[in-house]
Parts: C-alpha cells; structure tokens; sequence
C-alpha cells in the first residue's frame, strides 16, 4: 500500500501562516494497492494531509482516521478503518474502494513514508518541515 503524489504546486501560496502552507500546497494524490489506483485526486492538500497523519499517528488512544480537511466538505477523503483483519485504507469519495487489510505496521509505515516525503519537499522549497508540519 502507498500513498503517493506528484505534481506538488505552490502558486495558491498567499500569505505564510500554518494554515496557508497547510491548505495552499496541492498535488495529485494516488492512494495504490499492488498497482490498482484505490483512490486517484488532482489537487489534494498533501500538507494538510501530513499534519493530520501525524498528529493521528501520535495518539495514543487513536481510533480510526477521517481526514476532516479544510479543502473538502466531507470528512474521510482519505479515511483509515480499524477491521477484523487489521487496517484498511480509502475515501469516502470512492465508496467500496479500500485496500484488503494490513497489519498496523504496513499502514504506519505507509503514513511515515508519506509524511517524510512532504517534510523533504518542504524542506526543498526553504520551509522548515518542523514549523509548518508538527506544531
């Protein structure tokens, strides 16, 4: 399983707070699964994404995740079961589309590599992956 993107576009960036940086940053996001596309979206908030992933991943009483997003008036565009088998990924915009179930370690580690990724890219761009990602 991987969350992927490409395409990372900074032109909407208009001012320097956290949430500009956290909702001005868009790429098109693939969430794959042994190569089916699960879920494929042009213009997904990618950073908003990371934060939110990361601040789930350090609950402790973490529960299932529901991207509740500032770009999107549904909650759960990419959304992480707790099931029977262990984890499952997808969206709420791809109703019936998931991957088959994980144990938590395939699912954290696809978040982590995830997350490493958009701080790398902040990072590129002159940003402190730190300040905009993790406080």
């Amino acid at each position: 399983m991987e969350l992927t993107y490409d395409g990372l576009r900074t032109d909407e960036l208009q001012g320097t707070t956290q949430a500009d940086y956290l909702i001005a940053f868009d790429a098109h996001l693939c969430l794959v699964e042994s190569a089916t596309t699960i879920f494929d979206e042009p213009g997904f908030p990618v950073v908003e994404l990371a934060r939110s992933l990361l601040l789930w991943l350090r609950d402790p009483a973490r529960g299932d995740f529901e991207f509740d997003s500032m770009s999107y008036e549904e909650r759960g565009v990419i959304s992480i079961w707790k099931v029977a088998a262990g984890w499952a990924v997808g969206s709420v915009l791809a109703p019936g589309a998931r991957t088959t179930p994980a144990d938590w370690r395939v699912v954290d580690e696809c978040c982590r590599r995830f997350i490493a990724r958009v701080e790398a890219d902040l990072g590129t761009l002159g940003l402190d992956p730190v300040e905009v990602l993790r406080r």
